[in-house]
């Protein structure tokens, strides 16, 4: 009988605490109000930041356990130019032990920002790599990646990146591969390692076939050890390849070929050129300047007027024939202009833009040095 007595009481005591703790649940949950939540959602769509800032606090305050409300403060932190204070509140929540694996992946996000935007980069990169290893699949994260090695310069990773980035298209050519095995054969290049710097160029032309800037530093390293004939080989090799990028490389076969003593040369490579690309104003004009040069009036004439009709917005050909009809006269100011307005011919002509940041520069780049971005410059 005692025995009863004391499991029943044993019982109803459990009782009692059971309905003790639901009671104290329910008040709790009572407690944690949602509206507030939301209308700092709400806010932040709208654009008001610091209303909702203020919401979140309050979250925060009356529910610890939302992380992200908490990241949200972060990150308003970090876009008023309080990355350090963004920071902290960030790698606070990281000692959390209840995460799930979406707040994870959030406060890894949001840390890889706070760290660029404090310029450790080594430690965004960290983070990144660390959200990399919960979802392997996460674009976002792969294109901040890249972009942080680009700056660093570090060209080896970037390259692997960009791979990666390119399983995830699900890209089969690997073109855009090219030019990040080119930055790396920079290093090399202007340590004067030619050899080295050209089994990387190499590399490049494999990975794309079009790769022009691979085929004029590889030409570039062939002519700084005075191997005229290997650079006049692999930048006619560009010619044929990539006709459309002629202008780049036209300058160097006329200079080389004339220390060769093989000038004629140039007049086969310009009418190569135009034969695959019959617009092409730099073969045009090269191939007029030759015959001007040797005193074949005639024809010189002919493809300046042919320049002229095909490229009308273009005041060069008008200037090479005005150059060609030079008569007696004011010769030595008229030749004075003209000296003066070549030298504003690539500038003019060729003037390049970074189509994401807008830095210009007279000649084709193929990582700009303002943004940081690779292979951006357009004409």
């Amino acid at each position: 009988m005692d025995t009863i007595i004391i499991v029943f009481l044993l019982a109803v005591i459990a009782l009692i605490l059971i309905y003790l703790f639901y009671d104290r649940y329910k008040k709790e949950k009572r407690g944690k109000d949602p509206s507030r939540y939301i209308d700092g959602l709400k806010a932040l769509l709208d654009g008001r930041e610091e209303l909702a800032f203020s919401k979140f606090r309050d979250v925060v305050a009356e529910d610890s356990g939302n992380i992200d409300a908490y990241i949200r403060i972060g990150d308003i932190l970090r876009k008023y130019s309080k990355a350090d204070k963004a920071l902290q509140v960030h790698k606070d929540l990281t000692i959390r032990h209840d995460l799930t694996a979406r707040e994870k992946k959030m406060i890894l996000r949001s840390l890889a920002d706070d760290f660029a935007s404090l310029n450790d980069t080594e430690s965004a990169a960290a983070a990144l790599k660390e959200l990399l290893s919960l979802e392997d699949s996460n674009r976002w994260a792969v294109e901040k990646l890249l972009e942080l090695q680009s700056q660093s310069e570090d060209w080896e990773a970037a390259f692997e990146t960009r791979e990666r980035l390119l399983k995830l298209d699900g890209g089969k050519s690997k073109a855009g591969l090219a030019v990040y095995k080119f930055l790396q054969g920079l290093k090399p290049f202007n340590e004067k390692e030619y050899h080295k710097a050209r089994v990387v160029f190499k590399e490049a032309v494999n990975l794309d076939s079009a790769c022009t800037p691979a085929y004029l530093h590889i030409g570039d390293s062939y002519l700084a050890e005075n191997r005229l004939d290997d650079a006049v080989s692999i930048w006619r090799k560009m010619v044929k390849m990539v006709p459309a990028e002629s202008h780049l490389v036209l300058g160097r076969l006329k200079k080389a070929l004339f220390d060769l003593g093989n000038f004629g040369e140039i007049s086969t490579i310009c009418n190569e050129i135009l034969e695959s690309s019959p617009k092409n104003l730099d073969a045009r004009l090269t191939l007029a300047d030759y015959h001007y040069k040797k005193g074949e009036y005639d024809i010189a004439t002919e493809h300046l007027n042919t320049a002229i009709d095909e490229h009308p917005d273009s005041y060069i050909p008008v200037l090479d024939l005005a150059r060609l009809y030079l008569s007696a006269g004011e010769q030595k100011k008229l030749a004075d202009l003209i000296g003066k307005l070549e030298e504003q011919r690539d500038v003019i002509e060729h003037q390049y833009r970074c189509s994401r940041c807008g830095f210009k520069f007279r000649t084709k780049k193929w990582f700009c040095p303002s943004c940081k971005t690779v292979d951006s410059f357009v004409m």
